[in-house]
């Protein structure tokens, strides 16, 4: 059984934004992190998430205000997450059920990254050569 922890995800290195910062700003940290999804934050406790698909909808919305809109307006609040230790196909089932296209993952009450399609893509991506590398080993007898 793989866990969460298994993945080379960005761990420690979730980007965040007060749930009271302006569109605008979540618009320079996607820009200056390349992130396409910042964890928002009442005080240090995770309210929230906001994703550039939140964005969109904001510019759809209001384009005249763009600058004026508050995350904390805009964002997915109390967001799905995992822990550290799940299992991971338990967090793929419920991305794939949900639509959900990032997971904060959580370790002692504390965001420490975040669940990409991309990450679960790496992962499986590498558990497939290794077993393509043993099956290949396997078949020339250097098993």
């Amino acid at each position: 059984m793989k866990r969460i922890k298994d993945l080379k995800t960005r761990q420690g290195g979730i980007h965040g934004i007060s749930h009271e910062a302006s569109v605008a700003e979540a618009v320079r940290k996607f820009v200056e992190a390349d992130v396409s999804c910042l964890a928002v934050y009442e005080d240090e406790k995770l309210v929230g998430v906001f994703t550039k698909n939140d964005l969109v909808r904001c510019c759809a919305r209001c384009p005249e205000r763009i600058c004026d809109l508050k995350v904390a307006d805009h964002m997915k609040h109390n967001p799905y997450v995992a822990q550290i230790d799940d299992d991971l196909d338990d967090i793929i089932e419920e991305m794939i059920k949900k639509g959900f296209r990032h997971v904060p993952v959580m370790e002692n009450g504390r965001a420490v990254g975040m669940v990409t399609p991309i990450d679960i893509l790496e992962h499986q991506r590498g558990l497939l050569r290794g077993e393509n590398e043993e099956l290949v080993r396997y078949i020339r007898g250097n098993y």
